[in-house]
């Protein structure tokens, strides 16, 4: 059973989900270049000690260039799956869509887990609660970005599964 049938959100708005899919991906890929440039910006020396950055107690000599690095590997190949979800919805193969699927939720899962400890661990300070108030929208509208895509698979899904008729008991 299909989840959604459209694509109606603060940043998206389209009557289907198949183009809100494609919307999804290219929007995937556009924050995934402005991430990756940050990450770049932070590993080179620049500013990181803002409390809501996830490399704020990075050490710039070694903690921070393998968190970086892990963090540019997963962004590129986020870049990557968002490149198969389009092929994948343009030539109906569901399968093409999985990496994006599981890649995107991985995404998701890091934004609860940091909220959780920006609250945790900075709680005496209130802009936390306000940092994390702002990570989670983000969070359940990516949530939602993620429900669209999955409803474009069940479609897939759906068209693709046949019809079989049992015409002898």
């Amino acid at each position: 059973m299909v989840v959604l049938q459209s694509c109606w959100s603060p940043c998206i708005w389209n009557d289907n989900v198949k183009i809100g899919s494609k919307c999804i991906a290219f929007y995937t890929g556009s924050f995934s270049i402005v991430l990756i440039t940050f990450v770049i910006f932070a590993m080179t020396g620049g500013d990181s000690t803002q409390l809501y950055n996830p490399l704020f107690e990075a050490d710039v000599r070694f903690s921070m260039q393998i968190v970086g690095s892990f963090m540019l590997l997963y962004l590129i190949l986020l870049i990557a799956s968002s490149i198969l979800l389009v092929i994948g919805i343009n030539k109906m193969n569901r399968g093409m869509m999985i990496p994006w699927l599981i890649l995107f939720s991985i995404a998701i899962l890091f934004q609860l887990i940091f909220g959780l400890w920006l609250l945790g661990g900075y709680y005496i300070y209130l802009e936390s609660v306000l940092y994390t108030l702002v990570i989670w929208a983000w969070m359940s509208y990516n949530v939602y970005c993620w429900i669209v895509v999955f409803s474009q698979y069940q479609i897939i899904e759906e068209m693709q599964s046949p019809n079989i008729e049992l015409l002898w008991p």
